[in-house]
């Protein structure tokens, strides 16, 4: 995987790249087909099929971010290949360091290959809604945790995470880890 120069993800999706059958690409595409004839999803649509895809994955909120990041020529909507980016990566990331870079990316809002605290407020904020967490006062408020988070794991003293902060740090602490991988 790997970021275009306008930072969006973008892989080369041949099988043997993603370990996936060309049967199953062509199964996706078929019914990506059936529900997008036009073979493009605006981001609305690309959020009530990713639900159908993953009904108990992410928020709309996550589902937006993904939206955006794999919205490679930016023009607003997503075409098979962008969406087969999505499949590859959510069900073909088994490993922690993985998964946690693309966690990172897709919240990486602006791009500049950090995560500011308040990129990290709106992950965890979009964590918790994930989780059904509702009480978010005292020490569970998402300001206040980015804050812990980022003085815990910002090795460099900038106030925002780097990638590799991020992954060490996550990797480092099962709490902070559960947060934002939680099926690991």
């Amino acid at each position: 995987m790997s970021k275009n120069k306008k930072g969006r993800v973008s892989m080369d999706l041949t099988p043997k790249a993603s370990r996936i059958t060309e049967q199953e690409i062509q199964h996706w595409h078929e019914d990506f087909l059936n529900h997008c004839p036009s073979g493009r999803l605006d981001k609305q649509a690309f959020i009530e099929y990713y639900k159908k895809l993953y009904p108990r994955e992410e928020t709309n909120k996550s589902i937006e971010h993904i939206f955006h990041m794999i919205d490679v020529n930016n023009d607003g909507t997503v075409d098979f290949h962008e969406l087969l980016i999505v499949i590859v990566l959510i069900d073909h990331l088994n490993d922690l360091e993985s998964r946690l870079s693309f966690v990172f990316d897709i919240w990486d809002d602006s791009e500049d290959e950090h995560i500011n605290q308040k990129e990290l407020e709106n992950m965890i904020s979009a964590m918790y809604d994930r989780a059904g967490i509702t009480d978010r006062k005292g020490d569970q408020h998402p300001k206040k945790r980015a804050k812990e988070i980022i003085a815990k794991l910002d090795i460099s003293g900038d106030k925002k995470l780097s990638k590799e902060e991020f992954i060490i740090g996550c990797k480092n602490d099962p709490v902070i880890r559960n947060l934002f991988t939680p099926d690991t």
